[in-house]
C-alpha cells in the first residue's frame, strides 16, 4: 500500500488520507524528534561513544558504536523516553536504546542489564521487564535483551547477531 501511495501524483495524494504514516514519514519524524535526556544519575554518564554521546557503561558504548556502524539501515536513540502504564498510571521509562529500522519502520527497544550479579539491580530489571510485558512489549519481539555479570561480560558476537536480526 505504501508503494502505491508513494507512486501517486501530488494532486492524488491530497485526496487520500493514509491510515498510518509511511516509513519515510516515520523516519523523517524520528530524525526531527527532540527529547529530554534522562538526567537521573547523570553522574554515571561517563563513557563516550564514537558519535560523542555519553552513556553509562563500556558495554553500552560497544552497543551504540555497533548500532551506529549500521546507520544505513538502523537509527537509534539513547535513553529515549517511553510512556508505559504502570499500576494504572502513565509513567516514563528510558530504555537503553530505541531503534528504528529505516526500511520497515519497526521500533525495537534494547535493554542491557549490565549488573545482573547485583541482587537489587536484577530485581529492578525483572520488574521493568514485567512492566514492558504488561504494556504489550514482548522480549524477543519488541525488546532485545542483553545481560552480563562481572565474571560473564557481554560478548561482541552476541551484539553482532542481534544487530543482524534487526536489519
Amino acid at each position: 500500500l505504501e508503494q502505491i501511495y508513494e507512486s501517486l501524483s501530488p494532486e492524488r495524494k491530497m485526496l487520500v488520507r493514509p491510515l498510518e504514516k509511511s516509513v519515510k514519514q516515520k523516519i523523517q519524524q524520528w530524525k526531527e524528534e527532540v527529547y529530554e535526556k534522562n538526567m537521573k544519575y547523570s553522574e554515571n554518564l561517563k563513557f563516550e561513544t564514537e558519535q560523542g554521546e555519553m552513556v553509562r557503561s563500556k558495554s553500552e558504548v560497544i552497543i551504540a558504536n555497533m548500532l551506529y556502524r549500521n546507520h544505513e539501515q538502523l537509527l537509534y536513540k539513547y535513553e529515549r523516553p517511553l510512556e508505559l502504564m504502570i499500576e494504572g498510571k502513565s509513567k516514563t521509562v528510558h530504555p537503553d536504546f530505541t531503534i528504528i529500522n529505516k526500511h520497515t519502520g519497526k521500533i525495537t527497544y534494547w535493554e542491557h542489564a549490565g549488573r545482573m550479579d547485583d541482587p537489587y539491580y536484577a530485581n529492578d530489571f525483572v520488574k521493568k521487564m514485567n512492566h514492558y510485558a504488561a504494556n504489550g512489549l514482548m522480549p524477543g519481539k519488541d525488546i532485545v535483551l542483553t545481560y552480563e555479570t562481572q565474571n560473564n561480560p557481554l560478548e561482541i558476537s552476541v551484539i553482532k547477531r542481534i544487530i543482524k536480526e534487526l536489519l
